[in-house]
């Protein structure tokens, strides 16, 4: 019940109290009440490194990124090659926006993207919130093809097999972009009428030129550890500091631009979940799990993801990865480990708390006096989870 509450007071920001508040308050009175011993609690925290490392270089990245104006010119050449049309344009900034995550992360999309094409598309007069709506949903359905799109993914597998990885979860990941994408735009099609005056893209000066190939080196240098079975959190430390280099941005800006509280909204979390994890919850789940095995694969499969979606969606989708990780270990099956990152990673799209991208991407949206709301959020969701999910399961069940 502290878990619970603590997750949902995360997510509800009563009073714009700062959601790092809510997740440490929870984990303290778990501490404070002897619900989690303080070695434990610690132990939690600490057997985290790699991931923490690696959202550390994500963000050192994504604001070298935004300090050289390499997302602004990304969203200029979408604005450029959509020749005036809107309809174009949302589709132009979804790729764009799928790319991004692929190769960077849904944190970098959701977050840094953002803004950007907040900025680009308001100016002109276009009606901002199916392209704002397109930014996290796209930030959540491409995170999920490639290990190092999202955190959640090394939560689950601290040391994937990338063959094997993008084997069983790639070719699904782009049929659920390619789903997302046509039911939006059907969704929207009546928004994204009409045209905007067109403007060339200015020119790709050495700054953003040289951060956008040490961002390809970093890419690069992701397959290469996966491939020597290397930590992926070093590695994007090390890239992070290269691509601030690039782009000239000084230790103290850099340090200025990262969101340190994320760490420690993200300590609070593995705490509430490891007291509920060790309170039964990691038991529960694999009952579950064993349960649906004797349906045969598929229901297997399916409880996975859908089971894991929806957990998410009640104590957001990096507490419910690390028990996957844990459940994974338990059963001594990797191939669980596929399903359980498809519900990971496309699951809190259904609802604005599902995960830390899209908490963190509400509070951007607002900041500049958008309103979301949240039962079309939910409704948005309900058309494009379960038909991207039962594509990944009915993929996973045919090359199991």
């Amino acid at each position: 019940m502290i878990a619970l509450a603590a997750i949902a007071l995360v997510g509800i920001r009563p009073k714009g109290v700062s959601a790092w508040i809510w997740a440490a308050g929870g984990a303290l009175i778990l501490v404070l009440l002897g619900l989690e011993p303080r070695r434990l609690a610690l132990d939690a925290v600490a057997a985290q490194w790699n991931v923490l490392l690696f959202i550390l270089g994500l963000m050192g990245i994504s604001a070298a990124a935004e300090c050289s104006g390499l997302f602004e010119w990304i969203a200029d050449v979408a604005l450029e090659r959509a020749g005036g049309s809107r309809r174009r344009l949302f589709v132009w900034l979804f790729l764009a926006g799928g790319l991004m995550t692929a190769l960077l992360s849904n944190d970098a999309t959701a977050i840094v993207f953002t803004p950007v094409v907040y900025r680009a598309v308001a100016k002109r007069g276009i009606d901002a919130l199916p392209y704002l709506y397109g930014c996290t949903f796209v930030a959540d359905t491409a995170s999920f093809g490639l290990p190092f799109s999202n955190p959640a993914n090394l939560l689950v597998l601290s040391r994937p097999n990338f063959g094997q990885f993008v084997y069983h979860l790639g070719p699904p990941m782009v049929v659920a972009v390619a789903i997302n994408l046509v039911v939006f735009m059907a969704l929207f099609r009546r928004r994204l009428r009409g045209s905007y005056s067109r403007e060339p893209a200015p020119a790709l000066d050495a700054r953003k030129r040289r951060v956008l190939v040490e961002m390809l080196a970093v890419a690069g240098a992701y397959f290469v550890a996966l491939i020597l079975d290397w930590p992926l959190g070093p590695v994007a430390l090390a890239g992070a500091a290269g691509v601030l280099l690039a782009a000239r941005v000084g230790v103290r800006e850099s340090a200025e631009r990262i969101g340190w509280s994320t760490f420690i909204l993200l300590a609070g979390v593995f705490v509430l979940l490891d007291a509920v994890s060790r309170a039964g919850l990691l038991g529960w789940a694999l009952g579950a799990l064993r349960g649906a095995s004797h349906d045969g694969p598929l229901a297997t499969i399916l409880a996975a993801g859908f089971g894991s979606a929806l957990a998410s969606n009640l104590l957001n989708n990096l507490p419910i990865a690390v028990i996957s990780g844990a459940i994974v270990g338990h059963a001594g099956d990797a191939g669980l480990a596929y399903p359980l990152i498809a519900g990971v990673d496309l699951g809190p799209n259904l609802t604005t708390t599902g995960s830390l991208a899209t908490i963190l991407w509400l509070s951007i949206v607002h900041e500049r006096g958008v309103v979301v709301s949240a039962l079309e959020y939910v409704r948005l969701g309900l058309s494009v989870v379960p038909a991207t999910l039962l594509a990944t399961s009915l993929w996973l069940w045919l090359v199991r």
